[in-house]
């Protein structure tokens, strides 16, 4: 990989900081200035019940204007080993108010939010045997409503376009090509 030169944070924001930087491109040998988001890395996680049932979200997402079904997920807030885990725990109690046993997670893919664009990457877990024990505790800004689908239920959902966000989709995606048939 060619050296990234000359970084410059051009307009930071709370979820993530414009910037660019300079380099020369391994195949031309060209010097391009390159422009970029730096934002902390994300998690998500499909949660399923006991009964075998996977928990969504229903979210306003103020980008498309409009409600979105999708997975639990958020910022990784700290980084360093178990950080993304921990995120992903934190993340689906905070937002659902469901939780289960730490063994009970597991890592499904780590993706990157956007290789063009984004320097970050995506982790998506399962969280199997998920229980409400907890009061949800949204963000400020958020709003959330719980849904619970059959397996069959959010394939379908996904063939249909209704899972919409694509981290989401390819974490359950994932998680759908894991089970055995």
């Amino acid at each position: 990989m060619k050296e990234r030169k000359n970084w410059k944070d051009l307009f930071p924001t709370p979820i993530y900081t414009l910037a660019s930087f300079d380099i020369q491109l391994p195949r031309s040998e060209k010097e391009k200035t390159y422009y970029v988001l730096k934002s902390k890395n994300w998690v998500n996680v499909v949660p399923v019940t006991k009964s075998g049932e996977i928990l969504l979200i229903k979210q306003y997402r103020h980008g498309i204007g409009e409600d979105s079904l999708e997975i639990p997920g958020g910022i990784v807030d700290e980084e360093g080993p178990g950080s993304e885990l921990e995120s992903a725990i934190r993340e689906l109690r905070e937002e659902t108010g469901y939780a289960t046993e730490t063994s009970k997670y597991k890592l499904l893919s780590k993706f990157s939010g956007n290789p063009a664009m984004f320097t970050n990457w995506s982790y998506s877990y399962v969280a199997y045997d998920v229980d409400l024990v907890h009061e949800v505790e949204f963000d400020e800004g958020e709003d959330i409503e719980i849904v619970l689908k059959k397996p069959e239920e959010v394939k379908q959902l996904l063939l249909d376009g209704n899972i919409h966000h694509p981290h989401m989709a390819a974490a359950l995606g994932i998680f759908f090509l894991n089970q055995k048939s």
